[in-house]
């Protein structure tokens, strides 16, 4: 995958990530990763694909830009609409660099240096880390940011942020901008692929509000109007006027009650488990509808749209062995947190 290349036909892409697919860490590979006892051994199975413990910036981050490399490679493959789709999907890490930015600079004075904290990776936009927690206001901070379509909404977010000191409402604002230029790049895709861009970006929407609705009834307890305020738009089944309807549940059995069919197929048979048990199921749901397009020879592009999230799910899986494996957890609680089932 490696060079530049335009414009390539489906045809031939669909073998060509499918190949890049099948040297992904999933099925017996993550296994050997899952069930490797330790976190020493996790790290030396770690180190063919180029992460190593040692290095400034930590495993995580190691493990994002590795992903970042592979979506940017696959890209130079890619014709307009479909490129574009990949750097929306991509600068979701350049928004939560960001988002590393403003909690710097609402909390100065981090033993650790900001540099080692974001990703910083060749395929986003440059970000002048230390020139945009020096800035002055939130003028000056989208001025001293790299040309971006979202700059005026940014602007706006940032200049309420000083006002209200509010991490967590402008983390869900920068969250909006984002998804919004994805559900974007996934409405402008050739229209044999288009439904399949916008179903996946729906469903990603839908899992993020649904576990933020849940978390509102368990611990935040936000009002209505809040709730509203932070939701995402673009729902695959979650529309606006539901989810401002779902806001409105109290507790998590009506807010469960109230949901469409497939999502409450999902969750409800684990109303009694933890709520992080949910959000996995979730996950792994559009795993498999993620899995289901790529896996399509009879439309081939869907494996184009889907293949990013696949990776996504990939590099996920990843930092979780790692951190459970430091953590100490055994090979059963590991496999539990996994997305994606472990044959495929």
């Amino acid at each position: 995958m490696q060079g530049t290349a335009a414009n390539l036909s489906v045809d031939y892409l669909f073998p060509k990530l499918h190949g890049v697919w099948s040297r992904s860490v999933v099925g017996a590979t993550l296994e050997r990763l899952v069930s490797a006892g330790s976190a020493e051994a996790v790290v030396r199975l770690l180190a063919p694909l180029g992460v190593d413990v040692h290095q400034r910036g930590g495993v995580q981050r190691q493990l994002l830009r590795r992903h970042l490399a592979e979506l940017g490679a696959a890209r130079r493959m890619m014709e307009g609409s479909v490129a574009r789709f990949y750097t929306a999907f991509m600068e979701r890490h350049l928004f939560e660099d960001l988002k590393t930015i403003l909690h710097a600079r609402l909390l100065p004075g981090l033993d650790t240096d900001l540099r080692d904290l974001v990703i910083a990776a060749p395929e986003l936009p440059s970000l002048e880390v230390e020139a945009l927690c020096q800035a002055r206001d939130a003028k000056a901070l989208v001025d001293r940011l790299p040309p971006h379509p979202s700059r005026p909404e940014l602007l706006l977010l940032l200049a309420d942020l000083e006002t209200t000191r509010d991490i967590l409402t402008a983390e869900c604002r920068l969250d909006q901008v984002f998804f919004g230029a994805l559900t974007a790049a996934a409405e402008g895709l050739p229209p044999s692929g288009r439904a399949i861009g916008t179903g996946l970006v729906g469903g990603e929407v839908d899992v993020v509000n649904l576990v933020m609705l849940l978390r509102n009834c368990q611990t935040y307890r936000l009002p209505a109007e809040a709730m509203e305020a932070l939701c995402l738009r673009g729902g695959l089944r979650l529309s606006g006027p539901l989810c401002a309807r779902l806001c409105r549940c109290r507790e998590a059995e009506a807010l469960l009650d109230a949901l469409p069919g497939p999502l409450r197929q999902v969750v409800v048979p684990l109303r009694e488990a933890p709520l992080a048990v949910s959000e996995n199921a979730l996950w792994n749901a559009l795993w498999r509808q993620a899995h289901e397009h790529f896996a399509n020879f009879d439309q081939p592009i869907g494996s184009l749209i889907a293949f990013p999230y696949l990776k996504r799910f990939e590099a996920l899986n990843l930092g979780r062995v790692f951190e459970a494996a430091r953590l100490g957890l055994g090979a059963g609680d590991i496999r539990e947190m996994m997305i994606g089932p472990g044959d495929v």
